[in-house]
């Protein structure tokens, strides 16, 4: 079985796709999974400044 389309070296096989032991470097600290967690809350907070920013200075224009 040939992975080639997938960026596995040729003749690799599902031996390569089985190997976990290659991953263990990726593997992250504890502060990683919270800097990971507070990504999405610090990009929705902006998301929620900015929408409020644009409503409040369309209405004082509307006024």
């Amino acid at each position: 079985m040939e992975f080639d389309n997938v960026g596995l070296r040729h003749g690799a096989g599902v031996e390569a796709l089985t190997d976990l032991s290659s991953l263990a470097g990726l593997a992250f600290l504890v502060y990683g999974w919270i800097i990971l967690a507070l990504i999405p809350l610090a990009v929705t907070a902006l998301a929620m400044l900015m929408a409020r920013f644009t409503v409040i200075s369309t209405l004082k224009k509307m006024l």
